[in-house]
């Protein structure tokens, strides 16, 4: 079965059109596949320059002129974001035609994401296959032995459909279900890490490398506050993908290895739809991604609506020491909308 991306988003820098287009390979076979492999690495300072080419100035009100279509792009430093005490921020309008950054602090600065990279993960399955009830048998490189490595506590041998591996993935933040989900989608994991990394350049997030669909720690395996922004930005255009961050509890139905029937249940780990954080009078959350990994520190990435309007807001907080200090910061932030 052929499989179909959408079409490339067009970025114009001074004037110039296509700034980042990649050519990118249809998937040739169910579940198999996925492209080429990207051998050129890349790194922040090339990111803002790309982002910034020389025809490009920085308005007084922190956007650029002809960068992209859609795209807001903040400043360097930071702005409105003087109680965030982690180590970087960023909050965005989602869904305007003209998008602002309305507060920020370090955007462009590397950081580790952890399970946010499941973000991305869901994004290139998402991209790649339309049929989700797709059965697939999970293998053995699902039995991740990390120390701490969140799971989903799925095993080998066991059958689910790709949704619920996708529930798996984004709700407990399994490790073992985002393998099966690239393997799923791409037929191995190497194979999904390339299309990653190609989706990143795509859809602009130049500051990005991968080297899992996981986020388990890696020094080559990293982003920035702006580059998720960009991914969040994409990812929350997909309906499946709203309802499963969107999810508190969910219950899947499957086979374990000897194909009888197998249940379980899987909550989100996002404290504010969990109500052990409260959520801001007037707001709404819409769901996200946490991450959380010695190198990473204690992050989170979300879509936060005003109810009175329906506006909505891509909030993301890096790095902070504590959880604590993570939801204080995030709720200090989300709090300025007005």
């Amino acid at each position: 079965m052929r499989k179909s991306f959408p079409d490339k988003k067009k970025f114009r820098s001074g004037g110039s059109r296509l700034l980042m287009a990649l050519p990118v390979l249809l998937c040739l076979t169910a579940l198999s596949g996925c492209g080429q492999k990207i051998e050129n690495k890349y790194d922040i300072d090339t990111g803002i320059m790309r982002m910034n080419s020389i025809n490009t100035s920085l308005t007084e009100t922190n956007s650029a002129k002809g960068f992209s279509v859609g795209l807001a792009l903040p400043g360097e430093t930071t702005f409105n974001a003087d109680d965030i005490s982690a180590e970087a921020a960023l909050m965005v309008e989602f869904g305007k035609e003209d998008p602002q950054a309305v507060a920020y602090k370090n955007p462009y600065v590397r950081t580790y994401q952890a399970s946010i990279t499941k973000v991305m993960s869901a994004l290139v399955c998402l991209r790649h296959i339309k049929d989700l009830q797709q059965e697939f048998t999970v293998t053995e490189n699902s039995a991740i032995t990390v120390e701490g490595s969140s799971k989903a506590w799925i095993y080998p041998g066991e059958t689910l459909t790709i949704e619920d591996l996708l529930y798996g993935m984004l709700l407990p933040s399994g490790n073992d279900a985002a393998v099966a989900v690239a393997e799923a989608t791409c037929g191995s994991v190497e194979a999904f890490v390339d299309e990653m990394n190609r989706t990143a350049l795509e859809i602009g997030a130049t500051g990005t490398h991968f080297v899992n669909p996981h986020g388990l720690p890696d020094e080559r395996h990293y982003t920035t506050p702006y580059d998720i922004y960009l991914t969040m930005n994409e990812a929350m255009k997909y309906e499946e993908f709203r309802k499963i961050v969107g999810t508190v509890n969910y219950t899947p139905h499957y086979k374990d290895k000897n194909g009888a029937p197998k249940t379980q249940n899987w909550s989100v780990t996002n404290k504010y739809m969990l109500g052990e954080t409260p959520t801001p009078d007037g707001l709404e959350i819409l769901g996200g991604k946490t991450g959380t990994t010695n190198a990473a520190g204690y992050c989170l990435t979300m879509d936060a609506k005003k109810i009175s309007t329906g506006e909505e807001y891509i909030a993301t907080v890096m790095k902070a020491h504590t959880k604590d200090e993570l939801y204080q910061n995030m709720t200090s932030m989300i709090s300025t909308i007005r």
